[in-house]
């Protein structure tokens, strides 16, 4: 079996996880991809989607991933993002709120409504009810 690779997801706040990792797939902006150790250098552009992680003992990870940038290089694969929630930061009640407020003015028409943002804050919130799931 290969060695595995080394993760880590930085935000501008924290090291937001440091581990190995035998298997990662993830969502880019143009599709889904999937890294094993050994791959060759890339460097990737994230979109608002689960991260999952298959750890060497076979159990399987997801953490919730807001954007940025993946590198892989040299069997490490850092991974740059402007926030990571792992399933038990996450306050579903507040995901919950969220959802429905950015539903409500998606719907409401309204011209004052900035529709991009609510459409961003739709999808944070149901990233984080998906991956809160897997506590």
């Amino acid at each position: 079996m290969a060695e595995p690779m080394t993760l880590q997801i930085i935000t501008p706040d924290e090291i937001a996880y440091t581990g190995e990792a035998s298997f990662l797939v993830g969502k880019a902006i143009d599709g889904e991809f999937g890294i094993l150790p050994n791959h060759a250098p890339m460097i990737v552009a994230l979109d608002i989607a689960p991260l999952r992680l298959d750890a060497p003992d076979g159990q399987k990870h997801y953490l919730a991933v807001f954007g940025g940038f993946c590198e892989i290089e040299h069997n490490q694969v850092s991974i740059v993002t402007l926030d990571c929630q792992l399933p038990d930061s996450i306050d579903v009640d507040r995901a919950q709120r969220a959802k429905q407020r950015a539903e409500e003015r998606l719907a409401s028409k309204s011209p004052d409504i900035d529709v991009e943002r609510a459409e961003h804050a739709l999808a944070r919130a149901l990233l984080r009810l998906h991956v809160a799931k897997y506590v």
